[in-house]
């Protein structure tokens, strides 16, 4: 594609982003947008991902659910639906153009920003192969994914995959509404059951019913709350790293591995995360590192992993010996040869007079 051609499609694209609102067959891009009018209007959320690695042929599917508002207007007392379009990603996995305008070099700096937040929420309800439909609560919890080839070329068969799903939809959604009514111990015992059912990612998603089960439980009666603290962290370092935020996470594991409520494995866990992203980091000296993996070793010196810490302790600490070593051992080569130019000097000039 030209370039005038593809950074009108990134203005585009950015423009209408910042819109907040559905194009015209029924898609919005921004999906806390979309799922503000989901709750607005009591309805779940279907997100459809798509990008320039999709598996062959299905370019043919995405194409009849995305051109045709016959897939939204059939579905719109159900759904409002999410597009996110990751068709220009190898464009910006190249970098930036040396030869664009400014407006063109900010234009791709807003594409790139919106494409980030967007992969973040992909990656937080695991779409690990496109093109994906996802189906969503309006309070952002995963449902369930669709099983689904996209060889098809007409809407409606994409409609009556959506609604063969209403089961699974239904039976989510009597869990939640668990979590809303009875005593404290009910809804507390519902969230749990939830946060059990699903994966480590889409667990990320979830992070609100984890604060509510805190709240709820103060006195921490069930013995549930450091798992759910543990889940808060992860979801707000998550967002953290998600923004290249590397010190910002390390803080949000640190403050929940101190706090009182936390149990010693978890605490241990949080402390190991925090090192992790200070390595990932490129700090220039490991000594936070090695600190921070001592917290973890101390938070709980019984637990299962305190060997393996231990060793990738000794690993670093002997990887910094050698890095020590081996340049004591340059400065002393080069402390030698300027002894023996400044002698040679000497003579030079001894010999001169």
């Amino acid at each position: 594609m030209k370039k005038n051609g593809f950074f009108a499609v990134v203005l585009a694209a950015v423009l209408f982003a910042s819109c907040g609102g559905a194009d015209k067959n029924g898609w919005y891009s921004d999906f806390d947008a979309a799922k503000k009018a989901a709750k607005a209007k009591n309805k779940n959320v279907l997100l459809l991902v798509n990008s320039d690695y999709d598996v062959p042929m299905t370019e043919v599917g995405v194409k009849a659910i995305t051109s045709d508002r016959k897939f939204t207007d059939a579905l719109k007392d159900f759904y409002v639906c999410v597009h996110f379009s990751f068709v220009d990603l190898q464009s910006f996995l190249a970098g930036p153009d040396l030869n664009a305008t400014n407006s063109e070099q900010k234009a791709a700096e807003k594409r790139r920003a919106v494409l980030q937040k967007q992969f973040g929420i992909a990656d937080m309800y695991a779409v690990q192969e496109t093109p994906a439909i996802v189906l969503v609560s309006k309070d952002g919890y995963y449902i369930t994914s669709l099983s689904c080839d996209f060889l098809g070329s007409e809407p409606e068969g994409y409609v009556g995959l959506v609604q063969a799903e209403k089961p699974i939809v239904e039976e989510f959604e009597a869990k939640i509404k668990a979590t809303e009514t009875g005593s404290a111990k009910e809804r507390i015992a519902a969230i749990d059951a939830i946060y059990e059912s699903s994966t480590d990612n889409q667990r990320l998603a979830l992070v609100d019913l984890s604060r509510k089960l805190v709240s709820l439980d103060k006195k921490n009666e069930s013995g549930l709350v450091s798992k759910h603290l543990f889940a808060i962290a992860n979801e707000e370092a998550f967002a953290k790293l998600n923004d290249i935020d590397y010190i910002g996470a390390i803080k949000i594991y640190i403050k929940y591995a101190e706090d009182k409520r936390i149990l010693p494995v978890d605490a241990q866990a949080l402390y190991f995360m925090a090192a992790s992203v200070y390595a990932r980091s490129g700090v220039d000296s490991i000594d936070p590192i090695i600190a921070t993996l001592q917290k973890a070793v101390d938070a709980a010196p019984e637990s299962e992993s305190v060997e393996n810490i231990k060793a990738i302790m000794e690993n670093l600490k002997a990887g910094q010996q050698q890095s020590e070593d081996a340049a004591a051992a340059a400065s002393a080569s080069e402390s030698a040869e300027n002894v023996e130019a400044d002698s040679a000097d000497s003579e030079s000039a001894g010999k001169a007079e």
